[in-house]
């Protein structure tokens, strides 16, 4: 009877003492991130901007520092609940673990409006652009518009052609440094195949409607003074302004490329007698209009 008792006894032992172990496993804490994370703690300690804890499975280990905002929930072992509700959702919600030899301090990223890539221009990396451009070129008189003239063409022009911009830097106020090469194709609706490229360097203001400048070399194919096919450079300057409507901009530009002048020997056959003749090619004025979105 008394070792009935015994077994008896001891059974009880050890089934209290198996509640309270498995009692202790479930007596954890339990942190919800706004990121979905779930975090098996014992708090130590909660004031108005973080929540201290050390980890279930390492107590003796260091203390770990969460920031409230990052917390969704907090769960205690009694049934117990904390939701934090914060006032301004954070957009970028990850979070970050900085260490040090004491410490593992859990925490927010700190907002840095010079790492933010969440609009077409972002303050940081460079960006590329591109997209198709139309327009209408004029050419005044001289020895291009001669040549259009001799053969039945009016001076003025369609153009065709593609933009590709690259962003170099923005500033502060989102001023922005900026590169374009404009190929074109001209005259096409007259039967002609003219072509045409611009490297412009220029400048962009920031503000809600935005206004550019820029020049650089030219370089098109047209007729010489003989009327002979020859690549003539020139330099382009440009003025202009885009509307943005959500990511796409669309950019509407005025270009002017001065006429270039020379001279040279021409043989009277007449008189027997050559002289020098200034011969100008004429400028070009031309409206493009088109769109841009978005390459990197």
């Amino acid at each position: 009877m008394k070792n009935q008792t015994n077994k008896l006894n001891k059974g009880l032992v050890t089934l209290f003492l198996s509640f309270i172990f498995f009692g202790a496993i479930n007596a954890q804490d339990k942190i919800l991130l706004k990121n979905g994370d779930e975090l098996k703690v014992k708090v130590l300690e909660i004031n108005e901007t973080q929540v201290k804890f050390k980890n279930e499975d390492n107590l003796s280990g260091p203390t770990r520092i969460v920031s409230k905002e990052e917390i969704f929930s907090i769960s205690y072992p009694n049934g117990v609940k904390d939701v934090f509700v914060s006032e301004t959702k954070k957009e970028n919600s990850s979070v970050k673990i900085i260490t040090n030899p004491e410490i593992i301090i859990q925490q927010p990223p700190i907002p840095n409006e010079f790492e933010t890539d969440s609009s077409d221009f972002a303050k940081i990396k460079r960006k590329r652009f591109g997209g198709p451009r139309i327009g209408l070129t004029y050419i005044s008189p001289g020895t291009a518009s001669d040549y259009l003239s001799s053969e039945g063409k009016q001076p003025v022009i369609t153009q065709f052609g593609w933009q590709f911009e690259g962003r170099l830097f923005t500033v502060e106020g989102n001023t922005q440094g900026i590169i374009e090469f404009i190929p074109l194709i001209g005259g096409v609706e007259q039967g002609m195949f003219i072509p045409s490229a611009s490297l412009l360097i220029g400048i962009r203001s920031g503000e809600k409607r935005m206004f550019e400048f820029a020049m650089g070399p030219n370089f098109s194919v047209t007729r010489d003074y003989k009327r002979d096919i020859t690549v003539q450079t020139g330099v382009v300057i440009a003025f202009g302004t885009s509307f943005k409507h959500g990511n796409i901009n669309f950019p509407v530009n005025i270009a002017f490329v001065p006429s270039i002048g020379s001279k040279h020997d021409i043989y009277d056959v007449n008189t027997n007698t050559s002289s020098k003749q200034s011969f100008q090619t004429g400028c070009r004025l031309s409206l493009v209009v088109g769109f841009n979105s978005r390459k990197k």
